[in-house]
């Protein structure tokens, strides 16, 4: 099989490219060129498919990355929410662009290096599966692909460990088998997403007013797209621990509190995307909702189209607007909203 393989010039990708090479497949790689931190990755990219003996295709989309990851993210903060530029990014312009290369490239299917898995049923038909260890899991962000999308697509890691995967890089020879992960956004230099916005949205900064839970003023916080919730830093010093429960875009006013009014039962999903059919209008089922968390045990009802309630079976903390909320069943991805609030 002929298969397109994204290089993003770390290890996850170049083992995916050499373990398809080594199945026997016909691999070619790809890199996209997404700002201008990343030419150092384009160069490991370009190394490892020297490395692998296989072509390489670098495209220059910062434009377009520009125009379909970033100014959405710096959108959401505005609106005083907390997006999840990956979630967005994967379905609308990685595999995009990824798939339409592929077609160009006469390739069949396209991999990347995920921790995820891809499976078919009986039926042929294929479902997207949280990777077998939870803790590297990525099934999170990919939460949006469509199923055209996931239909052409391998996840070579989904049932393998990281220790793994660098020891296959060592033994194979490739250049990048002990770079580190990269653990940031890659738009956003030293994770730094305040002094990001400051630069890029520096009139959304408006100083105003840090209330409690009973609206009694507890200071001033330095501008709203500083803050999401369950947030602890530049909220000042209390008696009690406190955390930022609640953001009101109109008022420009931050609402602070205690751990437990940071807990939530319920959450609505919105702009909701099913991969699979639902099972009913109501179902038991698992949400995620954020990355670093695993799925809890929540009641799903239907309200509409595109409208989803989660009642979780215990109170979730800091249920947070704009995150990605992700709805389980026995470890696959059944759809995917956004949290309203």
């Amino acid at each position: 099989m002929r298969i397109l393989v994204a290089i993003s010039g770390g290890v996850d990708s170049a083992v995916s490219a050499y373990l398809l090479k080594k199945a026997g497949h016909e691999v070619l790689t790809a890199h996209f060129l997404t700002s201008e931190r990343g030419y150092a990755a384009a160069e490991d990219a370009k190394r490892v498919a020297a490395a692998l003996g296989v072509e390489c295709v670098l495209k220059d989309l910062r434009e377009r990355f520009e125009e379909t990851v970033v100014k959405p993210f710096i959108k959401e903060y505005l609106q005083a929410r907390t997006p999840n530029p990956c979630v967005n990014c994967n379905p609308n312009f990685k595999f995009r662009e990824l798939l339409s290369l592929a077609d160009e490239l006469e390739c069949e299917m396209a991999a990347t290096g995920h921790y995820a898995r891809i499976e078919r049923d009986i039926t042929g038909r294929a479902h997207l599966l949280a990777a077998a260890n939870w803790k590297k899991d990525q099934s999170y962000f990919l939460s949006r692909l469509s199923y055209d999308q996931i239909s052409r697509i391998v996840f070579p890691l989904g049932g393998m460990e990281k220790e793994e995967v660098r020891e296959i890089a060592a033994k194979a020879g490739l250049p990048v088998a002990r770079k580190r992960d990269s653990q940031e956004i890659c738009f956003i230099p030293n994770d730094d997403y305040e002094a990001f916005l400051k630069e890029r949205v520096p009139d959304s900064f408006k100083p105003g007013v840090i209330c409690d839970v009973s609206g009694r003023e507890a200071g001033t916080h330095v501008g709203l797209p500083a803050y999401t919730i369950g947030q602890r830093k530049k909220i000042g010093a209390h008696c009690v621990r406190k955390y930022v429960v609640r953001i009101e875009k109109q008022e420009n006013r931050v609402i602070i509190g205690e751990n437990e009014d940071l807990l939530k039962k319920e959450a609505l999903l919105e702009d909701v995307a099913w991969l699979q059919p639902p099972p009913g209008e109501e179902f038991n089922a698992e949400c995620k909702i954020r990355s670093t968390s695993l799925p809890k045990k929540c009641r799903v009802k239907i309200l509409s189209k595109e409208k989803v309630l989660i009642e979780f079976a215990e109170p979730e903390r800091a249920v947070t607007p704009g995150q990605a909320g992700v709805v389980y069943c026995s470890g696959e991805v059944l759809g995917e909203g956004t949290i309203g609030g």
